[in-house]
């Protein structure tokens, strides 16, 4: 009991830092092909200093972009690499896994701030170490207190995610590839909305989102995925629920009916169209009768990365797919 109840509670600060762990890519799974923190961003003088305020509420400063950095968090490996900063980053954890050249890196260790390894970032002689999550503050806190510049980087949302790209190019020195970067997903995200924009709200088909399947687990509309189905043109039965990622239970999902049933990858062998469809009292479910059952690349949909576009554009073919043909 105690084992589960450390699982799920590791799971949830993944899954609040936009960065859960990797599976295998199910069926329906997104494509992953993109071109390549909160932060209150302050304009770089002449000396080329860079002050802004983390999520952590620090104030950050930086007296020239950085040269050697360790990521804590695929969210931070992936937009780092997506501004055309990846030749600077020297350390990684063991889920940062996209893009490619990052698996070459050496690991400094999982998510959590235990599993983390300090003397081993240290070793990297970095000059700047960017988490990913709150959660790993400890971490931030044992660095800065060795001298070495750290921050957290957790964006809330899809225009927080874009802050969060333009700070990466501003501290690396590629401003213009990150500018390019938010341009081209606010492209991808204009185009989705207009594209629903015409379907009446009293028309927009019904979402279920199972994050976890034992026990049941949803998002709420402060969420990544709240906002990916709202902006896909979806209605999620479970927005209103105060908690981001609520438990809830096989009743209140039978009770509300949904049109449809996302979920990520993450969850491996648990988590496909043909399980979820067997479950019991299941088959009532307007989804399931249906066969709108789909599981989407958990790396991209839950990782606060450039690439949640991709995520977005998926959610909109799968609940309007006569409007993306």
């Amino acid at each position: 009991m105690f084992r589960k109840t450390l699982y799920l509670t590791l799971l949830l600060a993944l899954l609040i830092a936009g960065c859960a762990p990797a599976a295998a890519p199910a069926t329906a799974a997104v494509p992953t092909e993109i071109p390549a923190t909160e932060a209150v961003v302050a304009e770089a003088p002449a000396s080329q200093e860079i002050a802004y305020t983390d999520s952590l509420g620090n104030a950050i400063l930086l007296a020239a972009p950085a040269q050697r950095i360790v990521s804590l968090a695929p969210s931070v490996t992936e937009t780092l690499f997506a501004v055309g900063a990846g030749g600077q980053v020297v350390g990684r954890t063991d889920y940062c896994n996209y893009p490619a050249e990052a698996l070459s890196l050496p690991s400094v260790g999982g998510f959590s701030a235990e599993s983390i390894s300090v003397e081993t970032i240290l070793s990297l002689e970095p000059d700047l170490v960017i988490g990913g999550s709150t959660y790993q503050a400890d971490v931030i806190q044992a660095l800065q207190d060795a001298g070495i510049q750290a921050f957290v980087s957790q964006p809330a949302n899809l225009a927080e995610i874009q802050d969060s790209a333009l700070l990466f190019g501003q501290i690396t020195g590629h401003t213009d590839e990150a500018a390019a970067v938010v341009d081209e997903m606010q492209t991808k995200i204009d185009a989705v909305t207009e594209a629903v924009s015409a379907v009446p709200a009293d028309q927009r088909p019904t979402v279920f989102y199972e994050v976890w399947h034992e026990p049941l687990m949803s998002a709420n509309s402060k969420t990544f995925v709240g906002e990916l189905i709202e902006l896909a043109g979806g209605v999620n039965i479970f927005a209103d629920l105060p908690d981001e990622y609520p438990t809830v239970s096989v009743e209140q999902i039978v009770d509300v009916d949904p049109q449809f049933i996302i979920g990520p990858s993450s969850h491996g062998d648990q988590m496909t169209a043909e399980i979820i469809g067997a479950r019991e009292g299941w088959d009532s479910l307007s989804a399931v009768k249906n066969k709108a059952i789909y599981i989407v690349d958990g790396d991209i949909v839950s990782h606060a990365s450039p690439r949640i576009v991709i995520a977005l554009e998926e959610f909109a073919k799968i609940l309007h797919p006569d409007l993306f043909k």
